[in-house]
């Protein structure tokens, strides 16, 4: 059966809940379209330190100029000192972000402003952005996220401001008793072909995918559960699967509200309305709906639908529509889609699904979703005939479920995007090389670089709201007794407990003041070290052993493996 090749859009009208673009988008359609300057990732941080512990990472605030930045960075203080002590008692760097800053501006900010606000050691990687895209703008966003963990809080009211702070305290300093979260796929088969492609090439081999690796125990949860009516989808459903005291992960797929076929009537309606969950003839899961409920308590949720996470000023497929139009290659017009946009004098926003959970004291820790027009592109390449990557979403949820921070999870989907830019900027680059050779011929591969393109730009468009250095409140799921998803202990064969190595006399510490009385969690200690899965400073902090302790116990350990193989030193 031959694979469809057919561009899909996850967005309806508000009104009656149809497709915008119901017969999809043909693959030839990328084929043209204008070409952009892109920016490639840039490094400044030591990536072999332990990318969860903030001393080492360090956590920072973005703020709007002036009074309102102010205001915002009084709500979140509470959090502010909690992150600074996290740190080691170091200073929380806070920068401050003018209202619209184009790509090229916000690329130029990052090297004049934040690059410059600290030797490169002390610049955090862990970047909070406070209020909405007016306030703060979403090129600076996605420029800073090019290489560092980034997320944004962006409420309507002080109070929920407080509200998430408090949330994320409350968890932090009473964790569950949990030791696994739950992962939850939940589809509205709503009968559309962008649901229709998206559960059949995304969720069905994204939910065959985890429960193999969980058989295996290299996808840690304690339960993987599929949600979502074949036939009558239902808000009622998913807010019963979300209703639970186990914190988890959901992934949900579902088209997005977008204008009714007449428009929004004001920019106050489309605020409140815009992005929301639809399902279909059931209407749709808005803001107003999540604001009091009980709903994925200390977890984190990946929305996959149009303008899920907010709506920009400008979409990044607009110059590309406008194209296509040109050429005769899209099916409709391109005015259409574009009605979503904001009209001119009124502002981008953050949508209110994702405000009112996050403001919610019984809601999730962090969301992630699109903030613009959600194809089936991110999961559905063509570039090099019709491939399917559901790993790129479950990669995020493996991530959080380890209980990494949510900045760290989210990093999954963005190195498809780094691995796109830089796929991008080679064909161009054989392009320029090969037009300045003396009598070359050659042919660029349009249809390649356009199907490249068209992923770039719906990689890009997914954002992280939330603190990104919350994690799932659960108790560590690499515990003692449990193995991590390439444990080391399992590679070296641990398995009965066996009389702990004692310190050799130059590490001034004797065994028996090490705190690790579980001889399996010790040996996973030494075998990572040995293996150098990690920094010694990061195994010490993890597993709270003195370094010099565990260099010893590791040497005395290798030679005693030696010994008991008949291996001679050296």
């Amino acid at each position: 059966m031959a694979e469809d090749t057919t561009l899909n859009l996850l967005m309806v009208h508000a009104d009656d809940h149809a497709p915008i673009l119901d017969e999809g988008l043909d693959d030839g359609a990328s084929q043209s379209h204008e070409r952009e300057g892109q920016t490639l990732p840039e490094h400044y941080w030591d990536e072999g330190g332990d990318p969860n512990a903030l001393d080492l990472q360090r956590w920072g605030v973005i703020a709007p100029e002036g009074e309102r930045g102010d205001k915002l960075l009084a709500l979140i203080e509470p959090l502010i000192k909690a992150r600074q002590q996290q740190q080691g008692g170091d200073e929380v760097l806070v920068l401050r972000s003018p209202e619209k800053l184009s790509g090229p501006d916000a690329a130029r900010w990052k090297k004049q402003v934040f690059q410059r606000a600290a030797a490169p050691e002390d610049l955090p990687r862990y970047q909070l952005i406070l209020g909405d895209l007016h306030e703060v703008p979403l090129s600076l966003q996605k420029t800073q996220a090019n290489d560092g963990f980034v997320g944004r809080l962006a409420f309507d009211s002080d109070q929920d401001y407080e509200s998430y702070v408090d949330k994320v305290l409350r968890w932090e300093n009473k964790p569950t008793d949990f030791d696994k979260g739950s992962c939850i796929f939940h589809t509205v088969h709503d009968g559309t072909a962008a649901t229709n492609v998206g559960y059949r090439s995304l969720v069905k081999p994204g939910l065959k995918f985890v429960r193999e690796r969980h058989e295996r125990g290299r996808f840690i949860a304690e339960d993987i559960i599929e949600s979502g009516d074949r036939w009558d989808p239902s808000p009622d459903e998913l807010l019963e699967a979300a209703q639970t005291d186990r914190p988890g992960v959901m992934f949900s797929l579902s088209h997005g509200d977008g204008p009714p076929r007449g428009g929004w009537d004001s920019h106050d309606h489309r605020l409140a309305r815009q992005g929301a969950m639809s399902f279909g003839r059931e209407g749709s899961l808005e803001g107003s709906d999540l604001r009091s409920a009980t709903f994925l308590p200390g977890g984190v949720w990946f929305m996959l639908a149009c303008f899920g996470a907010g709506t920009p000023g400008a979409s990044a497929y607009h110059h590309w529509l406008e194209e296509l139009r040109k050429v005769g290659q899209f099916r409709g017009k391109a005015e259409t889609l574009l009605a979503g946009l904001p009209d001119d004098g009124d502002r981008p926003f953050i949508a209110q699904v994702p405000k009112a959970a996050l403001s919610n004291p019984n809601g999730p820790l962090a969301f992630m979703g699109h903030i613009d027009l959600a194809w089936t592109y991110s999961f559905q390449e063509l570039d090099a005939g019709v491939v399917n990557r559901p790993s790129k979403f479950t990669g995020i949820l493996r991530s959080a479920l380890n209980r990494d921070r949510v900045g760290i999870a989210f990093r999954e989907l963005y190195k498809f995007l780094n691995q796109t830019e830089s796929e991008l900027a080679a064909l161009y680059d054989e392009e320029a090389s090969a037009g300045v050779s003396a009598g070359a011929a050659y042919q660029a591969d349009v249809a390649r670089r356009g199907h490249l393109w068209m992923l770039r730009q719906d990689l890009s468009a997914y954002i992280l709201l939330g603190d990104p250095a919350a994690h799932l409140p659960i108790q560590n799921p690499r515990a003692p007794g449990q193995k991590k998803a390439s444990s080391s202990a399992g590679l070296f064969g641990f398995g009965a407990p066996a009389a702990a190595p004692a310190a050799s006399d130059t590490a001034d510490t004797e065994a028996e003041e090490l705190p690790l009385e579980d001889h399996d969690e010790l040996e996973e200690a030494i075998a990572k070290y040995i293996l150098g899965e990690d920094s010694p400073k990061a195994l010490a902090k993890e597993y709270g052993v003195d370094r010099k302790a565990l260099k010893a116990l590791s040497e005395k350990y290798q030679a005693a493996g030696r010994a008991a193989l008949g291996m001679e030193e050296g």
